[in-house]
């Protein structure tokens, strides 16, 4: 659940006078970690550090390795980097380290998301007798890919209409 900067600002200050963290949870109905982290956020980085993210942050990979470099140096554990270079969740720093140790900088690099879009077909309008021998060979592999794509979906639909017809003729017991 998302909580708006009013209503942190509410339970921060309710912590502030001297409530403990066990009663403050109680009368805002809030998980106490949340208090907790919320209470530290905002006393290492004011308002903002508390302020909901409207967007998802995205972090170069020279800031991702200057965290990776500042908790391992300064010995911190990923809550303690995340309230410092004010990251809203201390995992995202957990799956830097894991992707830097096994892919070491191009882990960190950001990979481009969904599913690239379909390349057009490698038969050109040119004359055959034009082309060149990879342009052949790669109209060739297409055309390969195409048949058998076409007899796998022929076959599927012949299996399709059999099972149609099996279940016809059952039911006419």
């Amino acid at each position: 659940m998302r909580y708006d900067l009013d209503f942190k600002m509410q339970v921060i200050a309710y912590y502030g006078e001297g409530h403990s963290s066990h009663a403050t949870a109680a009368i805002f109905n809030v998980d106490r970690n949340f208090i907790i982290k919320w209470v530290k956020q905002y006393q290492s980085g004011g308002i903002d550090a508390i302020k909901p993210k409207t967007s998802k942050a995205k972090y170069s990979s020279e800031f991702k390795l200057n965290v990776l470099t500042t908790m391992l140096k300064e010995d911190l554990s990923q809550s303690e980097v995340a309230l410092t270079f004010n990251i809203s969740s201390p995992a995202l720093i957990s799956h830097w380290h894991k992707a830097y140790r096994l892919e070491g900088m191009s882990g960190l690099t950001p990979k481009p998301k969904g599913s690239t879009a379909m390349s057009k077909p490698f038969i050109t309008d040119k004359p055959d007798d034009e082309k060149s021998l990879a342009e052949l060979k790669r109209e060739n592999e297409y055309l390969r890919a195409e048949v058998a794509y076409l007899k796998k979906l022929d076959a599927l639909l012949k299996q399709k209409k059999k099972q149609a017809l099996k279940k016809q003729g059952s039911s006419k017991d």
